[in-house]
C-alpha cells in the first residue's frame, strides 16, 4: 500500500513540473501537424477569462468533459463580433496527452473511449481568439488541465487551471485545483 502512494505522489510531482513546464514555454502546441499559435495579451481593460474542466464517466463509453469558463464567450468564428466587448470570445482547443484532438465552441464535448490510453492521461483546453492565437495574462496561457487514470473509480488525479474559477476550493467529489495560486485575476 505504501509503495502506491509512493508511485501516486511521484506521478502527481511530474504531472505538476510537466504542466508547469508546458505553461512556461514559448509555444507548447507545436508538433501537432506544424500549427504554432502565437500568444496573444489580454487588454488590461478586460478582466482574465477563468476556466476550470470537469468530468464524468458517459454511460454508453468514454467520457464526458464540461468546460466550466467565466468572462469569456465561447463560439463559433461565425458568430464572432465585430463590435468592442468588455470580455473576450473565441473558441478552445482540446489537448489528449499533448496532441491536439479539435476545436470546441461549446461548453461539453464527448471523448470517446479511443481518444484516451489505458491508465494515466492528460486533457488540456486552452483558450483562442478566432484567429487561434492563445489568450495569455502575465505570460501564461490560459488553460486548464485534468490529470485521469481511466481504469480507476475515482480517475480524476489532479486538475490545474491557469485562472480558476473556484479559486482554490475543491470541487465535490473531486481533487482539488492547484491554479489558485498561479492565478491571476
Amino acid at each position: 500500500m505504501k509503495l502506491h502512494k509512493y508511485l501516486t505522489a511521484g506521478f502527481l510531482v511530474y504531472a505538476v513540473i510537466g504542466t508547469l513546464t508546458v505553461i512556461a514555454q514559448a509555444n507548447p502546441h507545436t508538433g501537432h501537424g506544424g500549427d504554432q499559435h502565437p500568444i496573444v495579451k489580454i487588454p488590461m481593460h478586460i478582466a482574465t477569462p477563468r476556466i476550470e474542466l470537469n468530468i464524468s464517466r458517459d454511460t454508453m463509453s468514454g467520457f464526458n468533459l464540461h468546460i466550466d469558463f467565466d468572462r469569456f464567450e465561447l463560439e463559433s468564428p461565425r458568430d464572432a463580433s465585430d463590435t468592442p466587448q468588455r470580455f473576450l470570445e473565441g473558441h478552445a482547443h482540446l489537448y489528449i496527452n499533448g496532441k491536439k484532438v479539435q476545436r470546441l465552441y461549446a461548453a461539453d464535448v464527448h471523448l470517446p473511449e479511443k481518444l484516451l490510453r489505458p491508465g494515466f492521461n492528460q486533457i488540456t483546453v486552452t483558450l483562442n481568439a478566432h484567429d487561434h492565437s492563445t489568450w495569455s495574462r502575465g505570460g501564461k496561457r490560459i488553460l486548464a488541465t485534468l490529470f485521469i487514470q481511466c481504469d480507476r473509480e475515482n480517475f480524476v488525479l489532479h486538475r490545474f487551471s491557469t485562472s480558476p474559477i473556484s479559486l482554490g476550493a475543491s470541487v465535490k467529489n473531486q481533487a482539488p485545483t492547484l491554479g489558485a495560486a498561479l492565478a491571476n485575476n
